[in-house]
């Protein structure tokens, strides 16, 4: 699975806003399925889209401002759009992807199709 954006700390969105760049990891299991994690505080449900289509998984969402918070004297937590779109080989089942959103991190975990998942060979006599 690679990752299709590059680094877009200074793009525009198409509204005009920044775009920002969740923190992210993958991770593989050893039973074979790809773990992806997301660091997205603020971001709630209705604020994400997670799409297949034609080999790539995109996420796209939006970091709403705080409201009603005061003045900022620091604020260090960006806001805006953000677009993340990674290509999946043809070991992953695209029928097959979870996606949980908890404590501010989305996990999307990425079943491979069960042919080519590593298994044991039973030996017989």
């Amino acid at each position: 699975m690679a990752n299709k954006e590059s680094d877009n700390k200074h793009s525009k969105s198409s509204d005009h806003e920044p775009m920002i760049r969740p923190r992210s990891s993958v991770t593989e299991k050893a039973e074979g399925d790809i773990v992806l994690k997301l660091e997205m505080p603020g971001v709630g449900k209705q604020d994400l889209e997670i799409d297949v289509d034609a080999g790539e998984l995109s996420i796209t969402g939006r970091r709403p401002a705080g409201k009603g918070e005061g003045t900022y004297l620091v604020r260090e937590r960006a806001q805006g759009g953000f677009r993340q779109v990674y290509t999946l080989d043809d070991t992953i089942d695209r029928g097959r992807i979870d996606a949980v959103l908890e404590g501010g991190v989305l996990t999307l975990t990425l079943h491979r199709k069960e042919e080519v998942k590593p298994r044991k060979i039973l030996i017989r006599s």
